[in-house]
């Protein structure tokens, strides 16, 4: 049976509301974004007009219908926007009722018919002040009611988008690289929203600047009453804002929100998570480190019981979450930074803890398969960085070398492996490095994988017989996922300052 042509009609219901925040100095503006609207001209793809919060579908626009025979799902095909509300594409075969994605030139569906989105597809740039042009990529609509192509769908906008009128910017901020809006959604768990800029340079005579950001409610879900909210400028030299809002704020899909900011900026120093990492292991008595970077014989070996002993002012016995923030916790069913197999790895997901502060980010990894692996980490925060682990065999010598380099928000991660690395090989003159020796570990009294082997204990346990530990071997290294007897005895690496 031939794929028929159809033509769906499409309306979008988007209720419209508008109501003013009270003001802290962060000032909200709320207003449900209306109308996909029926009349535009057939020239002109999803675009949003922030004068009257309107949207509008333009030439090459695409949705993505999933089809189901009942609960089956059978496939999806794409549709393309052919004037008015129009949209014309093939049947799936097998389909009774459909739903609608948009934009359906980026989504996709795995087998089971759920939702997929590229690791870049809330990555945006604006392009000079004031600009709503990058957010018609980042506008995600849906009608998940599966129903028959002879029906209207209804499409209803899931993301939300703030507006953020800054002013009073210092000249030192410069050229504008990234803006970066961070919320505190939990006591201590925060939530950014990074913004690439481009053809924003800050003067004497420039001090402010109108950004829009697109973003997923479901990941941004809220402002914590009492929680921190942050605004930080990425320019020639790192500016920011900071505030505290008394009520908290709560996002809601479709809506648009507002920021005003009109001073209090300060200058920020980029820090880098690995400085965190005492540079040395403890030494056997817990009383103090030992004085050899690289030695596998010279450190201190502890049950986990027995971490509780080592006393030494101002580090402490690091979670688990912040030697995430160090080495990536192993994935389902791979480990992220390899020794020695060729592998990428794009778009992760982390959740670390940096300070004391949770902290959501996405990463690139690349393994070269040489004993080498390259990761560009801390994306969309103000941490982003690149990072290179080295596994370097040399005997009682043998170590894993951690080096890390805060870089620009534009920095890829093809920049910092490209001809075996020579990024690394020029501008480290405030590399942080961090050496691991293979000193193995105690299973009663037997010491196991001197040479080889690091273990080091975290202070997150694991129910009663069992902790997390951060390991690295002769073919990777990882933030344990699974749980080691407590009873053995690891070496340790404190973190400072003491939360």
């Amino acid at each position: 049976m031939k794929s028929k042509l159809f033509i769906i009609a499409l309306l979008a219901v988007l209720g419209a509301s508008c109501t003013r925040e009270p003001p802290l100095e962060l000032d909200y503006k709320e207003g449900k974004i209306v109308t996909i609207s029926a009349t535009i001209p057939p020239e002109t793809r999803v675009a949003y007009d922030d004068t009257d919060r309107s949207l509008s579908w333009q030439t090459g626009d695409t949705l993505l219908l999933a089809g189901y025979d009942g609960t089956t799902y059978k496939g999806s095909k794409k549709f393309h926007w052919t004037g008015g509300d129009s949209f014309q594409g093939t049947e799936v075969p097998g389909a009774t009722t459909y739903k609608a994605y948009y934009p359906g030139n980026v989504i996709t569906l795995d087998n089971n018919g759920n939702l997929q989105f590229p690791a870049y597809f809330w990555q945006q740039t604006q392009e000079g002040n004031n600009s709503t042009a990058h957010l018609r990529d980042k506008l995600f609509l849906s009608d998940t009611v599966a129903k028959a192509t002879n029906n209207a769908f209804s499409l209803t906008l899931r993301s939300s988008i703030i507006r953020l009128n800054l002013s009073g910017i210092p000249q030192e901020v410069g050229e504008l690289d990234q803006l970066i809006y961070m919320v505190e959604t939990a006591s201590g768990v925060f939530k950014s929203v990074p913004l690439n800029v481009s053809g924003v340079t800050f003067s004497a005579a420039v001090s402010s600047i109108t950004a829009f950001l697109a973003f997923d409610p479901l990941f941004v879900t809220n402002i914590a009453a009492n929680g921190k909210v942050r605004i930080t400028l990425l320019g020639e030299q790192p500016y920011e804002w900071s505030a505290t809002s008394a009520d908290g704020k709560n996002y809601t899909a479709g809506n648009r929100y507002t920021g005003t900011v009109t001073g209090g900026w300060t200058g920020k120093e980029l820090i880098n998570p690995l400085s965190f990492v005492a540079e040395y292991n403890v030494n056997p008595a817990g009383n103090g480190f030992v004085t050899d970077l690289t030695a596998c014989d010279v450190s201190g070996y502890f049950t986990w019981d027995n971490t509780g002993t080592i006393n030494i002012s101002g580090y402490h016995l690091p979670s688990i979450e912040e030697w995430y923030g160090i080495v990536p916790k192993r994935g389902s069913n791979v480990t992220y930074v390899s020794f020695k197999a060729e592998s990428s790895h794009y778009g992760i997901s982390e959740n670390v803890i940096v300070q004391g502060e949770s902290i959501s980010m996405t990463s690139d990894f690349y393994n070269t398969g040489n004993d080498v692996s390259y990761a560009l980490r801390y994306k969309g925060t103000d941490m982003v960085s690149a990072w290179k682990y080295e596994y370097l065999s040399d005997g009682n010598n043998t170590h894993m070398k951690i080096t890390s380099r805060n870089v620009a928000p534009f920095i890829i991660i093809d920049s910092i492996t490209v001809n075996n690395g020579t990024f690394w090989n020029s501008g480290n003159e405030n590399d942080v490095v961090r050496y691991f020796p293979a000193s193995g570990y105690y299973e009663v009294s037997s010491r196991k994988y001197l040479g080889t082997n690091g273990y080091f204990w975290s202070s997150t346990k694991k129910g009663t017989d069992f902790a997390f530990a951060m390991i690295f071997r002769s073919g990777d290294t990882s933030s344990s996922s699974g749980g080691y007897w407590k009873t053995n005895r690891y070496t340790v690496r404190l973190f400072t300052p003491e939360n």
